[in-house]
């Protein structure tokens, strides 16, 4: 049996049209829905209560870690696909995941090709390597963009991945990730301490390479991935703010604290310069040159008074 589980937070239309199409293409699908104290109407699509879909609804915003824990818990399937709210399966993509996982006893977790409603492919978010301190240093300081093939963003972004062919990789996108049970419960699922979101998939993926499993890319398990509607949801300056952080605490749970404090070294530069940069022109969309300098001065300020992220 397959189990899919979706953390839900004030996702709009997104969520039905992903129910929908689980309902049309993995019909025999368990569909977990954990809401996350949602106050818009992404759950009126299951009004009367005739959908196949289990809702289970959180008093708070317990974050995406702990509501996934909470999904894949209440689950009964072998396979446990995290899906997000903003993504829609199309023919047979979930069936191809899970005989990747049957096939091969080795993968513990496997991804499928996230493409945008357009077709394009989102290579460089689909599938990553783990980060490094120099694939950090080259996001903060531009050179992603000014010498777009370096060797650190190019290992990072894994650009020389065939995207036609199945492949063992580092991690892939949460937005689209099935487990086995057992690698769920050999790795006690996600680690909550990364709240609300961002790097807990990254997390989970690094355990479960450092137990032994194996994790795979497969092209052929197709998803429309809208992407960025959490991101929208929670606001610019709250991103920087936790995605950083969380950061952070990956590299000093995996590297150790002084590998850490460079990267938060790194990030605080970064943010600096993009602060004094927003002056100029606004880095952030939709904001000022003004609120998106204080965007990132405040981001700055966050990460140089934050010691807690060695969890």
């Amino acid at each position: 049996m397959i189990s899919v589980v979706i953390v839900n937070w004030n996702s709009g239309s997104y969520l039905g049209k992903c129910v929908l199409s689980l309902m049309n293409n993995a019909p025999d699908c368990e569909i977990i829905v954990v809401d996350n104290d949602s106050n818009d109407a992404s759950l009126a699509f299951a009004a009367g209560g005739s959908l196949p879909v289990k809702i289970l609804r959180n008093r708070q915003n317990l974050g995406y870690a702990a509501a996934n824990n909470i999904g894949w818990r209440a689950s009964r399937g072998d396979f446990v696909l995290f899906l997000n709210p903003d993504s829609e399966c199309l023919p047979g993509a979930i069936d191809c995941l899970a005989d990747t996982l049957f096939r091969d006893p080795g993968v513990w977790a496997v991804g499928g090709l996230l493409a945008d409603p357009a077709g394009k492919r989102q290579s460089g978010f689909n599938v990553r390597s783990f980060p490094t301190a120099g694939s950090v240093a080259a996001q903060m300081f531009f050179l992603d963009e000014i010498w777009p093939c370096n060797p650190w963003t190019s290992r990072y972004h894994m650009t020389g991945l065939k995207s036609n062919v199945a492949s063992d990789v580092d991690q892939p996108a949460a937005a689209c990730l099935m487990l086995t049970r057992k690698a769920l419960e050999a790795c006690h699922g996600f680690d909550e301490a990364f709240f609300p979101a961002w790097f807990e998939d990254v997390d989970l993926c690094k355990r479960i390479h450092k137990a032994g499993g194996r994790i795979q890319f497969q092209p052929a398990a197709a998803f429309v991935h809208a992407g960025g509607s959490s991101i929208d949801t929670l606001g610019g300056g709250l991103f920087l703010k936790y995605f950083h952080t969380n950061m952070i605490r990956y590299f000093s749970k995996h590297h150790g604290h002084q590998y850490a404090g460079r990267v938060r070294t790194l990030v605080i530069l970064g943010m600096q310069l993009r602060a004094v940069l927003s002056l100029l022109y606004p880095m952030i969309k939709n904001s000022s040159r003004k609120s998106s300098a204080r965007m990132f001065w405040e981001c700055a300020r966050h990460i140089s008074s934050t010691t807690g992220v060695n969890r």
